[in-house]
């Protein structure tokens, strides 16, 4: 299988002031390896934007951004500077993009990205880095929003540990479908292909590590075994690797399993929907 007959066709990253420059940079790493559109999205929250007149009212960004105050709020005017300086630096940061669009997107943030994500869509989200953060609005309707939405999901740690490194999917079974899309993505980079079987209960889990290549296809687990404990063995199974992107179903894992892999090991996780494909 290969990366375009995965069916992802545009990679949705939500830009704001305070998102990691690295964030951007992987999702045009990912559009240019993969073939896809990328397209830069600017959040207005009307909504948001009318509470934060409010006097030293302060917020969290949605899309990976730290405690802020909300200077936007000062004017229309001030939210029209905010998307024009977004545009600009996506336009930077794109160039060597032949498909590529800036849009703006007005209304409520988490049904906003959910309202126009397809399944064809990879959704880039960037976690606050504190954990009280991530329990606050608006992130935590957000990654609700999105992870109920037919999209796959990248989470982007704000501090990408490595460039390099292993694709691996995390699999409850032979016919998971982490196994071809970590296999196709190990294809196309040229990293090496790690399956984790998590069906191994009261122990750790079994790991097969295929070298992709030409001629060469991944190695399924074995039928059978049991994925009761696999939520509380997930992380621990990654324990002495150096992965660059973590594959898994989300029907398998919880999202706040996915999430805390993500920050945890300092590397991308892409939750998959086997419903949009």
């Amino acid at each position: 299988m290969t990366v375009g007959s995965l069916g992802f066709r545009r990679l949705l990253l939500g830009l704001q002031r305070a998102a990691p420059a690295s964030a951007t940079e992987l999702a045009v790493e990912l559009a240019s390896l993969f073939d896809l559109e990328l397209i830069g999205l600017f959040i207005d929250d009307v909504a948001l934007r009318h509470w934060a007149a409010m006097p030293a009212a302060r917020a969290i960004s949605a899309l990976g951004a730290a405690w802020n105050s909300l200077e936007f709020a000062k004017g229309p005017g001030e939210a029209d500077y905010a998307a024009e300086s977004a545009e600009r630096r996506f336009a930077v940061a794109s160039e060597r993009l032949e498909r590529r669009r800036f849009e703006i997107v007005r209304g409520a943030t988490a049904q906003a990205l959910a309202a126009i994500s397809r399944p064809e869509d990879i959704l880039v989200i960037v976690p606050p880095a504190a954990a009280a953060d991530r329990a606050a609005e608006p992130f935590a309707s957000l990654l609700e929003a999105v992870f109920a939405s037919p999209a796959a999901v990248m989470l982007v740690p704000r501090r990408i540990a490595r460039v390099a490194g292993s694709i691996v999917a995390i699999a409850a079974n032979p016919d998971d479908p982490s196994i071809d899309v970590a296999g196709a993505i190990a294809a196309a980079t040229g990293e090496s292909h790690v399956v984790v079987d998590m069906r191994r209960a009261g122990g750790e889990a079994l790991r097969l590590e295929v070298r992709t290549g030409a001629g060469n296809h991944s190695h399924r687990p074995p039928h059978g075994g049991a994925v009761d404990y696999l939520a509380e063995a997930a992380p621990h199974a990654l324990r002495g690797l150096r992965e660059r992107l973590t594959v898994i179903d989300r029907g398998v894992l919880q999202n706040e399993i996915a999430l805390a892999i993500a920050l945890g090991r300092g590397a991308p996780v892409l939750s998959i929907n086997p419903r949009g494909h």
